[in-house]
């Protein structure tokens, strides 16, 4: 899986940089995210993203207006509890296509939607107990480093320069790393499946040259 995302990262950079419509810029965003699963939804953890996009313009290949979008992030999300929470901090590939209307010389309208792709590099669960704060490595044993899923985004462009935008992103496979907890009851022995999802909201700006 980690080649095939090296190998997706080389076709966006071997495509970019033969483009002559191609736009860069910083891009920084924040985070409200849930892990939701069948029997147990956290609340919301405030995180927040932070990396480089690119757009090329696809005129000439489809029609004025749409473009394809990628970018490269660090994205920090997760879930909280009462008395715990998860930092779950990935490097993070979307890859969208995109399509811009302009309202005038200066306003732009703009949508994107695609597959995101991300590498977990930092996974904390931090638990309160009797007052003291335990944290402990989750990627690996409670969560799957990899992630992949789909993402929207609807925005504004000003002066063909800056961008704000609102996105949702959620996964598309199931993080936890195990699968099923049996454990024995009174009467019986039971299993419980486990599941988990990211959900993330954010909110965010980018300046493009």
């Amino acid at each position: 899986m980690k080649r095939f995302v090296l190998a997706l990262v080389a076709v966006v950079m071997a495509t970019t940089i033969s483009a002559q419509e191609l736009r860069w810029g910083p891009t920084a965003a924040l985070n409200l995210s849930w892990l939701k699963s069948k029997n147990i939804n956290s609340d919301a953890y405030v995180g927040f993203r932070l990396g480089v996009k690119a757009e090329l313009d696809f005129q000439d290949i489809i029609t004025d207006g749409f473009f394809l979008e990628g970018k490269f992030l660090y994205n920090l999300k997760g879930g909280a509890w009462k008395d715990s929470h998860a930092n779950l901090g990935y490097l993070e590939i979307p890859v969208n296509l995109g399509y811009r209307l302009p309202l005038s010389d200066e306003v732009s309208l703009m949508g994107s939607l695609g597959p995101y792709f991300g590498l977990g590099i930092l996974g904390k669960g931090v638990a309160k107990v009797n007052g003291d704060k335990i944290k402990t490595d989750i990627f690996g044993s409670d969560y799957k480093r990899f992630d992949f899923g789909l993402n929207y985004n609807l925005g504004v462009e000003l002066w063909n320069k800056w961008q704000f935008f609102i996105g949702v992103e959620h996964s598309l496979i199931n993080m936890a790393k195990t699968s099923e907890i049996s454990f024995e009851g009174d009467v019986e022995n039971s299993t419980i499946k486990v599941k988990a999802h990211t959900v993330n909201l954010y909110i965010g700006t980018a300046f493009m040259f």
